[in-house]
Order: structure tokens, then C-alpha cells, then sequence
């Protein structure tokens, strides 16, 4: 049978013993980096989840119309520069094409959540599927890039280079760490 510590406040503080019966002690984090990735992840997929079910619940909605509705009750010119593009492209949603965006938005909340909840908790086979998904994207950020290029694209662009670069980085270097131990062990 184990024997308490003497001390249980000193045990707890050190991590030697658990918060309580049946409770683990609070996950410590290493990499600040990679737990941030996660929590944009998760935030985004929280993001997804909520179009999506915009999407849904405005799916048999004129959305034209009630755009339109609400340009006029704040008194704005509908036939602004800004407004009437966006009006004319709500005019083209019907409630099939509503339904395949909700799809859409739910498979991205997925993938994000898959993504967050793994770099969350450090798993390395998170670390590449989002190095996977993310140099995936990059040829069509650029491309969109090079149609209408706008600040929160080259934004979106150099965040996800970043995250990608850190990816290859980390994972460069657990190879080498790895390879190192190897070699440690045969010497």
C-alpha cells in the first residue's frame, strides 16, 4: 500500500500525487505556440458551427429581401457601392445552396475541432494534419490573392505560413531529437 507524503500540500505542488480521488491534476502545457494554434482552431470551429446553423435556420429565408429590409429601416442607400453587390449575390442562395453551404461550414467545424482538440492535447498525428491542411490551402489563399488581393487575405496568408513553418519546424526537430537518442543508445 502507498504510503502518504508528509506533506500533501508540497506533494500536490510538486505534481507527485493526484488533485483528489478520481481527479487528475491540471494539464501543464510545454509548447505555448502549438496551444495557441489549438485555441484558434477550436475558436474557428465554434465560428463554423454557428454559420452553419445560420444557414440552416435562414435557409428558406429571402435573404435579399430581408437585407434589403434592413438597409431601409437604418436608412441607408440599398443601391450603395458596398450594399447592392451583396444584395444581388443574396438573390442567387436558394435553399439547396444554403444546404450545401451548412454542409460545408459542419465538415470545416469538424476538421477544426479535430485539429484543436489535438494539438490541445499535443498529439503529434494532430501536428500533421493541420501541416497537411494548411500547406494544402496555401496555393488557393494565393491564388485568391492574386484575383482581389485585400489585407485580410495577405493577413490570412502570412498567419497560415507561420503556422505552417512552426509545424515543419517542430517536427524537424523531434526527428533530430529522436535520431540523437538513437545514436546516444548505440554509442
Amino acid at each position: 500500500m502507498n504510503k502518504p507524503p508528509k506533506d500533501p500540500v508540497a506533494a500536490v505542488a510538486s505534481g507527485s500525487q493526484a488533485a483528489g480521488p478520481g481527479k487528475s491534476a491540471p494539464r501543464k502545457h510545454h509548447n505555448r505556440i502549438l496551444l495557441t494554434i489549438a485555441l484558434f482552431k477550436l475558436f474557428k470551429a465554434t465560428v463554423m458551427v454557428a454559420a452553419g446553423v445560420a444557414a440552416i435556420v435562414f435557409r428558406k429565408t429571402n435573404l435579399a429581401r430581408l437585407m434589403t429590409h434592413w438597409v431601409n429601416y437604418v436608412r441607408l442607400d440599398p443601391h450603395n457601392r458596398f450594399i447592392d453587390p451583396i444584395i444581388d449575390r443574396l438573390h442567387l442562395l436558394t435553399p439547396q445552396t444554403m444546404e450545401m453551404i451548412a454542409g460545408g461550414t459542419f465538415f470545416y467545424a469538424v476538421m477544426f475541432a479535430i485539429e484543436g482538440f489535438g494539438l490541445y492535447f499535443e498529439k503529434v498525428w494532430a501536428e500533421y494534419l493541420v501541416l497537411i491542411d494548411t500547406a494544402f490551402l496555401l496555393p488557393l489563399e494565393i491564388y485568391e490573392i492574386t484575383r482581389k488581393p485585400d489585407v485580410l487575405r495577405i493577413g490570412i496568408l502570412v498567419g497560415n505560413a507561420l503556422i505552417l513553418a512552426y509545424l515543419i519546424y517542430l517536427r524537424i526537430k523531434a526527428h533530430r531529437l529522436k535520431r540523437a537518442a538513437i545514436n546516444d543508445k548505440i554509442q
